[in-house]
């Protein structure tokens, strides 16, 4: 069953080559360029799945992660925090969201992260 995956990224070039695994894995994919449009996309259709950037304008990935917590609507949905930086995550998003990988990851990584998550 196709599932719908939220990709916040700010890095449009690796935004798209996420999104294009994504659909190559048989599930769609939909981009937003910092954690404020992620929220507007979430409002529109909920996803199964986001995978955030940690470090983004506007609404930072840490950020995103609390509101989607705080709204009940959003609680529920399994996040992927994805960092270059995995020792800047604030402990309290550590033990909030169901991954994390580290910049830079390879394919497998990501897609056997997805699978666990949403099949």
């Amino acid at each position: 069953m196709k599932k719908l995956i939220l990709i916040a990224e700010d890095e449009y070039g690796l935004a798209e080559v996420l999104a294009q695994l994504i659909a190559d894995r048989g599930h769609d994919a939909q981009l937003a360029v910092n954690g404020a449009a992620a929220l507007e996309r979430m409002a529109q259709r909920l996803p199964d799945l986001v995978l955030l950037d940690l470090m983004m304008p506007l609404l930072d990935g840490a950020g995103l992660v609390r509101r989607m917590r705080a709204d009940p609507r959003l609680a529920g949905i399994p996040v992927i925090l994805m960092t270059a930086q995995p020792g800047q995550i604030p402990p309290d998003i550590t033990a909030i969201v169901q991954g994390v990988l580290p910049k830079p990851f390879t394919p497998d990584a990501l897609l056997g992260t997805v699978d666990r998550l949403i099949g």
